[in-house]
């Protein structure tokens, strides 16, 4: 175990290898895909046990993360999708989580080459968050500050009353199972994003026009998660369709060989597939576009 500074509390310590994402949507995942195996759109090629990781916090710090991690995954993440109510009621835990996963995935594209083209204020406002963040993690400040934490649920869409462009054909796949991350960045926003399941997380470094943006701020104290208006850009949803269809086109870029286990995988589970969370999402694309829902379409994506 290395030995170095943590990330979070800055104290010299054995360091601990820590999930970037947290291990328990890797594991839903696996249990719920019918199959026992998943695949990631970026090496569609490897079958994934587990999600990146790094020796970032001490054992203190891993500790503080994984309480807001346990509270995230009991009280929203799996009755949510297990349907259990439409209205559930979360504590300062939930903001304590968002933060923690902004801060990490952040954490992440630092390591990269994704920050270096930045300009001089925009870097500025990017260690502005990240310092915010971390002093609101380990209770030195009480809440975020501008730097604010908005949480979207999402499910299979039932239908779309006014399409203005077109859908992905793995839309539902997408917003009902996959996990990603992405710094976002236009003229007028720049935000982190985080997408778990059926979660998305923005943690946002700034935002020219926030009123674009209601129903999913997520507050100190408490608040409640539950059916409403949520108001966002309409070039978000192009985004977000954009991020699903770049995931069919990497997945579209499986081996023959692959493609035949994958087929064995669904063959000899078949009983487990039929009625899976996969199984579902994977229903919805096909009632929504037939034979299409297979079919790769050509790129579309708007600027925030």
């Amino acid at each position: 175990m290395p030995h170095g500074q943590c990330r979070l509390c800055d104290v010299e310590s054995s360091l601990q290898l820590s999930h970037v994402l947290p291990a328990f949507v890797i594991r839903w995942l696996r249990e719920s895909s019918g199959t026992g195996h998943i695949r990631t759109g970026t090496s569609p090629n490897r079958r994934v046990q587990d999600g990146p990781k790094r020796y970032w916090l001490c054992a203190l710090c891993e500790s503080l993360l994984g309480r807001s991690e346990d509270q995230f995954a009991k009280g929203l993440f799996y009755p949510y999708i297990k349907g259990e109510s439409s209205q559930f009621v979360y504590g300062e835990w939930l903001l304590h989580f968002c933060v923690s996963i902004s801060w990490r995935v952040l954490q992440r594209y630092k390591e990269g080459a994704a920050l270096k083209d930045y300009e001089p204020d925009a870097a500025a406002r990017i260690a502005e968050a990240e310092r915010t963040w971390k002093a609101f993690l380990v209770g030195q400040l009480p809440h975020p500050g501008p730097f604010q934490q908005h949480l979207i649920p999402f499910d299979g869409i039932e239908a779309v009353s006014n399409q203005s462009e077109i859908l992905s054909p793995n839309i539902n796949r997408y917003l009902m199972r996959t996990m990603d991350t992405d710094i976002v960045r236009s003229r007028t926003t720049n935000f982190v994003y985080a997408k778990l399941g059926r979660f998305v997380i923005l943690g946002f470094i700034h935002e020219d026009r926030p009123s674009r943006w209601s129903g999913a701020k997520v507050h100190v104290r408490t608040g409640r998660i539950e059916p409403r208006r949520y108001t966002m850009p309409k070039e978000f949803f192009s985004y977000v369709n954009s991020k699903a269809r770049r995931e069919a086109e990497l997945i579209s870029g499986l081996s023959p060989r692959q493609a035949e286990k994958i087929g064995e995988a669904y063959r000899e589970n078949i009983n487990a597939f039929i009625g899976s969370d996969a199984f579902i999402a994977m229903k919805n694309d096909r009632r929504m576009f037939g034979e299409a829902a297979f079919i790769l379409r050509g790129p579309a994506k708007e600027e925030l």
